[in-house]
C-alpha cells in the first residue's frame, strides 16, 4: 500500500511539471539613484501551475560598467634599488551585476502557452555585484610604465563582491505563435532588502544600487 500511495505521488510529481518552457533573451538593467544603464542577457525556466499562473526562475548577468570618477593609490617597487620607488597611479571602479531570480505570474487575456496576453506578478532575487579597479598603465604623469615592476599596496584590495536579497514586481506582455515559440517584454522593479559588501572596494562603488529595474526581452520555447 505505501509502496502504491509512493509511486502515484511521483507519477502525479511528474505529470504536474510534464510541460516546461526555457527561455532566454536580453535586456537592461537600470538602477535608480545611478545614470548608467548596464547591458546584459537571462535565460530561465518556467513550469506552469495552471493555464493562467506559472512559476518562474531567471539568471542574468550585466556587463561592468566603469564610473565617472578616478581615484588615485601609490604602488611601491618590487626592488628596492628601483627608481623612483613609489609613483601615483590612478584608477576608476567597475561594477557588474549578476542576478537569480524567481516568482510567480498570472496572465491576462489569453493562456500562457496561447496568443497575446499580459502578465505580472511578485518574485524575489539574490544578486551579486563584482567590483574591480581598472588602474591605467602608466603613472599620473603618463611617464613610468608600472606594471609589473611595482605592486599595489597589500592593504589595498583590488576587487570586492556584495550579496544582496531583493524583493519586486513584474509586469509584462507577451504573443505566442503556433509551432514556432513565444516573444516577450517584461519590466522588472526590485527593492534590495539587504545588501552586504565583503570589502572596502565594494562598499564605495558608485554604480551599486538598492532600487533598480530591468527591461528585459526575449524568446521562450515551450516544451511537453
Amino acid at each position: 500500500m505505501k509502496l502504491s500511495v509512493a509511486f502515484l505521488m511521483i507519477v502525479l510529481s511528474f505529470q504536474s511539471i510534464s510541460q516546461i518552457s526555457i527561455n532566454a533573451g536580453t535586456g537592461v538593467l537600470k538602477g535608480f539613484t545611478v545614470p548608467k544603464p548596464f547591458f546584459g542577457f537571462h535565460g530561465g525556466i518556467e513550469l506552469p501551475r495552471s493555464n493562467d499562473v506559472t512559476f518562474y526562475g531567471r539568471v542574468g548577468y550585466y556587463f561592468p560598467q566603469k564610473e565617472d570618477d578616478k581615484y588615485s593609490t601609490y604602488v611601491t617597487a618590487v626592488d628596492v634599488t628601483t627608481t623612483p620607488n613609489v609613483l601615483s597611479v590612478n584608477y576608476v571602479s567597475k561594477t557588474s551585476y549578476f542576478t537569480i531570480e524567481g516568482g510567480t505570474r498570472r496572465y491576462l487575456g489569453n493562456d500562457y502557452d496561447n496568443g497575446f496576453s499580459l502578465y505580472g506578478g511578485t518574485n524575489f532575487m539574490l544578486f551579486f555585484n563584482t567590483v574591480k579597479r581598472d588602474y591605467e598603465k602608466s603613472d599620473v604623469t603618463g611617464v613610468f610604465q608600472w606594471e609589473p615592476n611595482y605592486i599595489t599596496s597589500p592593504n589595498e584590495q583590488d576587487k570586492g563582491n556584495i550579496i544582496s536579497i531583493a524583493a519586486g514586481l513584474q509586469g509584462g506582455l507577451k504573443y505566442t505563435i503556433p509551432a514556432t515559440g513565444t516573444f516577450y517584454f517584461d519590466i522588472n522593479g526590485q527593492y534590495a532588502l539587504f545588501g552586504k559588501a565583503n570589502n572596502q572596494t565594494a562598499s564605495f562603488s558608485q554604480l551599486y544600487s538598492q532600487l533598480f529595474f530591468t527591461f528585459n526581452v526575449g524568446y521562450r520555447k515551450d516544451l511537453y
